[in-house]
């Protein structure tokens, strides 16, 4: 499978930390699951069985002024809401012959566990920061909220400790203040409901686009059922109006959607069938 999203003049690398098999009633517990069996032939690359097989996206954004490397998985030491993944990010880079000196920069699109994990190396007894050269980019609304006291003192598994808060003392910390230009032709904005500082991308080079979504849509099948009730979203009514405004943005400007949990590798297009939206993977 290619891998690899031209847009224009920019390159867009997928990678994965690995896939994560949950129950879709821990993430949409409103929901009954017999809900999601009409999906499981348009989509059968995103079940196992009757459970999701969630894919942890990792991209890598890259043009002649800069490299830019999207969230960092769940990591080893990663609790996602009781499973773990292989922790596969690191050899995904290899793999792929993308050195971790190249990044200049790191967008955090939020601090959810599974967007921090592989910060530092954590395959490497000193762990030292994955991307030595580059800068941590978070928002400061997501920052303030959670690394506070109280949110510090819930981390199951003090992660937020282990991954997120060593980048200020490290001096990596660059924390954002709203909308940002990252480089020529990705510009982040925020994107708030599923947590306070959640951001998006949007990428433009010539005549292409595309918005990556981060977390806004956790599913394929979110496209179309948009409506229900979202576990992980911080603001559930803030989310879904969010939800919404980019899902019709994406449809009707034609853009490119990107998400770190659509099928990997995590792109395609939001089409109109019966009446309904649905993410078509290219």
């Amino acid at each position: 499978m290619n891998n690899l999203l031209k847009i224009g003049d920019i390159n867009i690398t997928g990678l994965s930390d690995g896939p994560n098999v949950i129950d879709p009633t821990i993430l949409f517990p409103e929901t009954p699951l017999e809900a999601w069996e009409p999906y499981y032939d348009i989509f059968p690359e995103f079940f196992h069985g009757k459970h999701f097989k969630v894919n942890l996206g990792t991209f890598v954004i890259s043009n002649n002024d800069a490299s830019i490397v999207v969230d960092t998985g769940l990591g080893p030491h990663g609790d996602m809401f009781g499973t773990s993944v292989p922790g596969q990010l690191i050899q995904d880079f290899k793999n792929n012959n993308i050195s971790f000196e190249s990044i200049d920069k790191v967008f955090l699109t939020h601090l959810h566990g599974d967007h921090y994990g592989w910060n530092y190396r954590e395959d490497l007894d000193d762990r030292p920061p994955t991307f030595p050269n580059a800068k941590y980019m978070v928002n400061r609304l997501d920052w303030d909220h959670w690394l506070s006291e109280k949110m510090l003192s819930d981390d199951p598994n003090d992660s937020l400790r282990r991954s997120v808060l060593p980048l200020l003392d490290d001096g990596l910390l660059d924390l954002m203040e709203g909308d940002t230009n990252l480089t020529k032709g990705v510009q982040a904005i925020h994107t708030p409901g599923h947590t306070p500082g959640h951001m998006s991308l949007l990428i433009s080079s010539g005549n292409e686009r595309a918005m990556l979504l981060g977390d806004v849509v956790g599913s394929p099948m979110q496209i179309t059922e948009s409506n229900y009730p979202y576990m992980p979203d911080s603001d559930p009514e803030l989310g879904r109006k969010t939800r919404h405004e980019l899902i019709n943005k994406v449809h009707d400007e034609k853009l490119i959607a990107i998400g770190s949990h659509l099928s990997y590798p995590g792109w395609g297009t939001i089409i109109t069938w019966k009446g309904k939206k649905f993410f078509k993977g290219l």
